[in-house]
Parts: C-alpha cells; structure tokens; sequence
C-alpha cells in the first residue's frame, strides 16, 4: 500500500490543504493520505496559544468528511509533547511495515528539513512529495529524494485566514464550510 503523510498544525485546515492532498495522491498513485495535526509544532512555538491541538483535530476530521481516500491521526496528538516527524513515520512503519511511505509537504518545509529532529536518518528513509508554493527554484536539502507535486500554486495561507477572521473578513472561499462554522461556533481566531 502506497501511503502519504500530510502533518501540520492546521491552524486552520483550508482548500490548499485539500488541494494537495488529493493532487499528491492522484499524480503518485497514493492509496490514502493521512492528515496528522501536530500537538506541539517544534517549528512553530508562535501557534500554541492561538488554537488546542483538540480543535485543530476536529477541524481537519470535518474536512475530510466524505473523502474516502483521506484518513485522520491522533498519534501527535496521544504522542504529547513536541511532535516530530520522524518519531511519527517510525510508528506508522511499525503499524504497516507492508507499507510505503510519502511525506507530502510544501516548499518551504522541504527546503527547511535540515532543522528538523533526525534529519539525516528522515531524509534517508523517506521519498518527499514536494509542492511548490510561489515561483523559483526550491533549494532541495542534500540527501533528499523528492518528487514535484504537479498543482496550481495556492495563495492560500492559515495565517491568512486567521488574519481575515481576527478582522471579520469572510474566508468562505478558502475554509471548507463545516469547518468554517466550527471556527466561528468555537470563536477560533477572535482575539489575539
């Protein structure tokens, strides 16, 4: 089974999200993508105030409702703590070691690689499936093997969307519906 890994903090999930997603499993023959939000992004301490890993979670489960090909993780999350990427890859080889495994991600994590816990050993181990998010070369990290996500670049940003929401702009074009109400049920990105 061909399997990719989608992590981040989905604050908030939104179309680019899902974009990738389906254009990651289509061009590489993916039989599902798994969505794993992070408990603790070690790359993004500014996020941890703003939203509970308990929230971001429900709103990547709400927008992958009726995609049968998309799957959700808690492991992150159960995991606590800071939330590694290698340490996650690890446990899903242990849970499916029949399986192979994709690290879907954007440009700008992928040129970021070498900062991450392990990455030596993560990039020796894994295949990257690589978007592109603006024009000009990506500056691939030494010892990375990656694939190019063949998509339309996405203008789509959650701190965008934070930012038109803090300011009472709409987001509908670019949060799916069901997790929009749940931002604005649970008054997510209200405050500071």
């Amino acid at each position: 089974m061909k399997i990719g890994i989608l992590g981040g903090t989905f604050d908030p999930v939104h179309r680019g999200h899902l974009e990738l997603a389906r254009n990651a499993r289509v061009q590489f023959s993916l039989d599902k993508v798994i969505f794993v939000p992070a408990n603790l992004p070690p790359h993004k301490p500014e996020l941890l105030s703003l939203t509970s890993a308990a929230d971001r979670y429900e709103m990547v489960r709400l927008a992958i409702q009726g995609e049968p090909s998309f799957e959700l993780s808690d492991c992150e999350l159960k995991r606590k703590g800071a939330s590694y990427t290698f340490d996650t890859l690890s446990e899903f080889e242990k849970k499916s070691p029949e399986s192979t495994f994709f690290l879907i991600l954007g440009k700008d994590a992928f040129e970021g690689i070498d900062t991450w816990h392990r990455s030596v050993e993560l990039k020796k181990k894994i295949l990257f499936l690589v978007a592109k998010r603006g024009p000009g070369e990506v500056c691939a990290p030494e010892g990375a093997r990656a694939e190019w996500i063949q998509m339309p670049l996405c203008p789509i940003s959650a701190s965008g969307i934070r930012e038109a929401i803090k300011h009472g702009r709409d987001v509908g074009d670019h949060v799916p519906q069901k997790v929009l109400q749940y931002i604005h049920t649970h008054a997510l990105y209200r405050k500071d």
